[in-house]
């Protein structure tokens, strides 16, 4: 559940459990966190937000001795900061300006110290009242502190929205036959959306994009292949803004990808792209 007190304050508590024998683990995520943002110069945002977590995670048979080795439980008490450059013209659809936010996280405590660093810009351009294009970079990292490796939940995957037509967390290093995920990720992404292409009473726009996505790295073990190999696709986005609020639906095909990854044609979502 999340509130929010007068659009600055915030807390959230969370209980999740993610069942996934198809790639030899499963866990147990609960997790609270209290924070705040404000606008502290004009159009910079900063946010600040101390959580706490505790992490059951086991594997099962079908799970490589390496995943095996990295069961167990884990605490954490970690604080994140972040600050967010907001220039676009407007906060839903944007037809020109850019947004470019940082944020980073570090442990007070945690059995399995980390550091994380996201960074993220996007830009918007009108050609005329037909064409309004974007483009995206989005870069994220998370490393281990003491000579300890990032645990398994904590690694990173790509984001469906960031790489289109690949099914989510189905790309990247694979250990055995389970994808992990990575310690780096990488994507860039360029939309042509048509506006008027549809009557206004639709309230949906189409569009086209073009996506670019690599995702590396096993601290744990180095001889797993990494799977440095870069990822694309194209393809059909739709935008439809229902009464339940923006839902986005996309037709891709991919370009390039490695023989390990899970492509997927058609995928659903609740909100918007960028």
């Amino acid at each position: 559940m999340n509130h929010a007190l007068g659009n600055q304050n915030r807390y959230s508590v969370s209980s999740t459990k993610n069942d996934k024998p198809n790639q030899g683990f499963e866990n147990s995520i609960f997790t609270t966190a209290v924070g705040t943002s404000f606008e502290q110069y004009r159009n910079i945002y900063t946010s600040l937000t101390l959580y706490a977590s505790h992490d059951d995670l086991r594997t099962n048979s079908s799970a490589s001795t390496s995943l095996q080795n990295q069961k167990g439980k884990f605490n954490e008490i970690a604080g994140e900061y972040g600050f967010t450059n907001d220039q676009r013209n407007r906060k839903f659809a944007p037809t020109s300006g850019s947004i470019t936010s940082f944020t980073q996280s570090l442990p007070f405590y945690a059995d399995k110290p980390f550091i994380s660093n996201s960074l993220s810009s996007s830009v918007y351009k009108s050609f005329g009242e037909n064409v309004i294009s974007s483009g995206r970079i989005s870069l994220d990292a998370i490393n281990g502190l003491k000579n300890e490796n990032v645990r398994l939940s904590k690694r990173k995957i790509v984001s469906t929205k960031r790489l289109r037509g690949f099914e989510k967390g189905k790309v990247g290093p694979v250990d055995g036959t389970d994808h992990i995920g990575g310690n780096y990720v990488a994507t860039l992404n360029f939309d042509a959306k048509l506006p008027n292409f549809l009557p206004e009473s639709y309230n949906t726009d189409l569009g086209f994009f073009v996506d670019f996505g690599n995702i590396w790295g096993v601290d744990y073990d180095s001889s797993i292949d990494e799977s440095s190999t870069l990822r694309s696709s194209t393809g059909l986005a739709a935008s439809w803004l229902s009464p339940l609020g923006p839902l986005s639906f996309t037709l891709a095909t991919n370009l390039a990808k490695a023989s390990t990854d899970k492509t997927e044609s058609f995928n659903f979502s609740l909100g918007t792209q960028f």
